[in-house]
């Protein structure tokens, strides 16, 4: 009896390693993913190489996304995955005046952004299927300005919580 146990303890090892990796694969292929900010372009609010954990479940759902949203997606021409804010919904009209966004003629009110001085962006309609996006630290001009809307089939999903460093951890 005692060797049949002894035989079986690989077989029980195996089979709770191969449900492991199922568990792990299911949940980052469609309910979380750990992403590294790759660049300065989100300061202050994030540094670069922190780490934020990606909500790929709800972000399907568009009622679940908000102007001011931290937003992760697949980069046409670059490998990995970009961290920006979303500031423009499917239908708004989104500008820049002055280094003030404005919303369908509002402005926008954005504590968590470093505003040039003098910056100008014409008035640009977000399209049914696309997102404005932009960095927090807005002399960096990798978003939606140079790079155009922001197409839905490249969203991965939206950022929930900075989990590295630890003395940074916060929700976002």
């Amino acid at each position: 009896m005692l060797t049949l146990k002894k035989a079986r303890l690989p077989l029980e090892i195996i089979e709770i390693l191969i449900i492991a990796f199922a568990l792990s694969w299911f949940m980052k292929t469609y309910l979380v993913q750990f992403t590294q900010v790759g660049n300065s372009t989100m300061l202050p609010t994030l540094n670069q190489n922190n780490i934020v954990m990606v909500d790929k479940f709800f972000h399907d759902k568009m009622n679940t996304m908000q102007r001011g949203d931290i937003v992760a997606y697949i980069p046409l021409e670059k490998e990995g995955i970009e961290i920006k804010r979303l500031i423009g919904l499917p239908g708004d009209t989104v500008e820049i005046r002055n280094g003030y966004t404005y919303v369908n003629g509002q402005p926008l009110y954005e504590p968590y952004a470093q505003i040039p001085v003098s910056y100008i962006f014409k008035p640009i309609v977000v399209s049914d299927d696309e997102l404005f996006v932009l960095n927090d630290n807005r002399t960096e001009m990798d978003d939606s300005r140079s790079d155009g809307n922001l197409s839905l089939e490249k969203l991965e999903g939206k950022a929930l919580i900075c989990v590295w460093p630890l003395t940074n951890i916060k929700s976002l």
